[in-house]
């Protein structure tokens, strides 16, 4: 309150007063500056000094109105302040008001209003004569009384009544069923229902496979081991059922291939049984 007090009786019109003095400071130098380029040697010199005071009184002006609108604007914020606390005192009269109206009128509905006498009373009462509850009596299951709803399929006749159902009995088959296709021997397709392999004959050694002393140290040696495992392996056209295997296409399933047996230079007839078993080993 003291603020505003100082605001509306001090700083206010302290400003309005600077104003009202530099309008009468800004005519006497308006007439100056023109006096002084009118009678002034150096026109120059004259413009330049009617440019500052312009600056300067541009300046002076500014200022004063921008304090006296900082001072109206703070005295406005105070006023607002003060409304709103005053808006706020009178809704809370005003609710009291509307609270005491409130209670006054309940009492006055209230002397209207008589007392509803009730009677307290069982909801569920057990009945004075108990019902005779009646008979179970079985009846056999009817499975033809709905035999005439919808439109389904009908049977009629003296058959169709005595087994006392719609559904009708199927004799069993008299023909067997056919048997599945039996795949060709040697061949597997992709059309074969039954996948059948066939035995592969083990290899046999020639009869023309003799051995020799002079390669016998050799056979037995670990880089000849390891160079019989990593020979390659192709597959023998000898076979029929080999060959029926190639010639199947992609099938999917792995046939073991039977491995043709190298022809080494001829050895010893005593080297024989050790070159054997080491073939055997390598398969």
């Amino acid at each position: 309150m003291a603020e505003l007090q100082m605001l509306l009786e001090e700083e206010i019109p302290a400003g309005k007063r600077a104003l009202v003095e530099s309008y009468q400071n800004l005519s006497r130098v308006a007439e100056y500056c023109e006096n002084n380029y009118v009678q002034a040697q150096d026109k120059k010199k004259a413009l330049e000094e009617t440019k500052a005071y312009t600056t300067q009184s541009l300046a002076s002006v500014a200022y004063q109105i921008n304090a006296l609108a900082n001072n109206v604007l703070q005295l406005l914020d105070i006023q607002a302040s003060q409304l709103r606390r005053m808006e706020s005192s009178i809704n809370h009269i005003s609710q009291t008001v509307d609270i005491h109206k409130e209670k006054v009128a309940r009492r006055e509905i209230g002397i209207l209003t008589t007392n509803k006498n009730t009677s307290r009373t069982h909801k569920i009462i057990a009945p004075g004569n108990m019902e005779r509850p009646v008979r179970y009596i079985r009846k056999p299951i009817d499975y033809t009384l709905l035999d005439d709803v919808g439109h389904g399929v009908k049977q009629h006749g003296n058959n169709a009544a005595g087994r006392g159902g719609t559904l009708s009995r199927t004799n069993p088959p008299s023909q067997k069923p056919p048997s599945p296709p039996m795949a060709g021997r040697g061949t597997l397709g992709r059309n074969t229902p039954y996948k059948t392999l066939e035995p592969v004959k083990p290899p046999v050694v020639p009869n023309d496979y003799m051995t020799s002393p002079a390669r016998l140290g050799s056979q037995h040696s670990p880089a000849r081991t390891a160079s019989l495992n990593q020979r390659p392996r192709t597959h023998s056209g000898s076979s029929g059922g080999s060959g029926g295997r190639e010639n199947s296409g992609g099938s999917g399933v792995g046939v073991p291939l039977a491995v043709p047996t190298p022809s080494p230079p001829s050895m010893g007839q005593g080297e024989f049984p050790a070159l054997l078993c080491l073939l055997v080993s390598c398969m």
